[in-house]
């Protein structure tokens, strides 16, 4: 039987392409945690408004009913693979009974290989991904959970951006600071999961980002270390190249160590695992050679 508040859905459903709004996403997430795996075919699953408020955390109104309806009923998103490319809806009927007040959903059944009896799956905890304020920051939290044991995955920007449905009018910039920076932030200080990320550059453009996916324990406190702030800007020599430090966090798993994100002279950065003593031999290192 599932934890009510895990999120299981094949790595293709993960990786949709459609936009939808924070309420959207918390709801198709706090349903699709009600799927049970003992469940062998896509049922009808209800859910009382006072439920589902508290699993939002949030008082619902009729007209937030009304909009849910409107939009998740008609709103598609797609599959994009390496065999096809599917579009789809995630429900197929919804139903608020008003005398007893309670929601039905019926998910789409060509769903079904996504959700049901799986294998392989991307998995995220709804109480984690509840507390981030961006649509675009849930979306990121539950496609670095597919990798988080792998510890770093590497996307283009165009397929990131399609993912997530950014607004094309968006410059490069703009992605960064209203989308990645955001949900660096937001992932860090509230989810069990944080990364950082490095940007790769053919010329001048950036055309990848590797994430560098970090279990932070869920704690919801900070994770940068304030003893370790006096090591921002510091120049180290890495791997034949002067870089400057931009962030240090403590290893939460491995005592000794630490995740060192450093830029090099072309703006382009890296995260590597050192242990504490070696950085602290590099910055003196670099310090004595000026």
């Amino acid at each position: 039987m599932n934890n009510k508040n895990i999120i299981k859905t094949s790595h293709d459903l993960n990786h949709f392409r459609g936009g939808y709004t924070r309420l959207e996403l918390d709801f198709i997430y706090a349903f699709i945690s009600t799927i049970k795996d003992e469940d062998e075919e896509l049922r009808e699953y209800s859910m009382s408004i006072k439920e589902l408020e508290n699993k939002l955390n949030k008082r619902l109104q009729f007209r937030d009913i009304e909009y849910l309806f409107d939009t998740l009923i008609s709103k598609t998103f797609k599959i994009n693979n390496s065999k096809e490319l599917a579009v789809y809806t995630f429900f197929t009927r919804l139903i608020y009974n008003k005398d007893d007040k309670v929601l039905k959903v019926r998910f789409n059944e060509d769903l079904k290989p996504h959700l049901m009896q799986l294998s392989t799956y991307a998995k995220g905890n709804f109480k984690y991904l509840l507390q981030f304020k961006s649509e675009y920051s849930k979306r990121i939290y539950m496609l670095l959970s597919q990798w988080k044991s792998a510890g770093k995955k590497l996307y283009s920007v165009d397929e990131f951006r399609e993912m997530l449905a950014v607004p094309k009018k968006y410059t490069y910039g703009e992605f960064k600071r209203a989308v990645l920076s955001k949900a660096e932030k937001e992932l860090k200080e509230k989810g069990d999961i944080f990364f950082t990320f490095d940007e790769q550059k053919q010329g001048r453009k950036v055309t990848h980002i590797l994430f560098n996916i970090l279990k932070s324990g869920g704690t919801n406190k900070e994770i940068q270390v304030k003893s370790l702030e006096h090591f921002k800007k510091e120049c180290i020599y890495y791997n034949g190249d002067d870089r400057t430090i931009l962030n240090v966090w403590f290893d939460k798993e491995n005592n000794g160590y630490v995740f060192v994100q450093m830029q090099d002279k072309q703006g382009s950065t890296l995260t590597d695992k050192l242990h504490l003593s070696q950085l602290e031999k590099m910055v003196e290192y670099t310090k004595g050679k000026k």
